[in-house]
């Protein structure tokens, strides 16, 4: 009997571990145009971690999955979450923007409006995003054009969270 009562405990110890990995966030940016993300836990036994030297005596995770990775300072601290996808609806038509290289979006693991800007241009939309859960700011900027987007821009550099302050 305490075999098949610890086994049920783990059981769900292990199906609560599983939903609480995963959350998922909905956002109206504007009317007809809505932004899903799905933030999911790092678990490192699912990543490949590679170190660099620094040059000042102490290394630092530079590449996760073989790439570039954006949400923490410089050093050997793992990310606590990953933002896995992210799409944006524009009335009927689901366009998924490239979400590599992002980790730690933010405290709480679900999106927020706060964290996005939208702009129309001549063409399609720009969409901006800031990211942080406070060490590791980063911003990223997708063109959206036509049903297609493009990540152009995923950057730590001041100069680029310009568009936090235009109206």
């Amino acid at each position: 009997m305490k075999f098949l009562t610890a086994t049920i405990i783990l059981w769900f110890t292990l199906v609560g571990q599983s939903i609480a990995q995963l959350n998922k966030s909905k956002i109206e940016l504007e009317k007809g145009i809505t932004l899903i993300g799905t933030i999911e836990t790092f678990i490192i036994s699912k990543h490949k971690i590679d170190t660099c030297e620094t040059g000042q005596d102490w290394k630092a995770i530079c590449l996760i999955d073989g790439k570039i990775w954006f949400g923490s300072d410089l050093g050997l601290i793992l990310p606590k979450n990953q933002l896995t996808k992210l799409t944006i609806k524009i009335n009927e038509t689901e366009i998924s923007l490239d979400v590599s290289g992002i980790f730690n979006p933010n405290f709480g693991n679900v999106l927020g409006k706060d964290q996005f800007k939208l702009k129309k241009n001549e063409v399609g939309y720009i969409l901006n995003a800031f990211f942080s859960d406070g060490a590791g700011t980063y911003t990223t900027q997708w063109n959206i054009v036509k049903g297609k987007s493009l990540r152009t821009k995923i950057s730590t550099d001041e100069s680029d969270f310009i568009w936090q302050s235009e109206k």
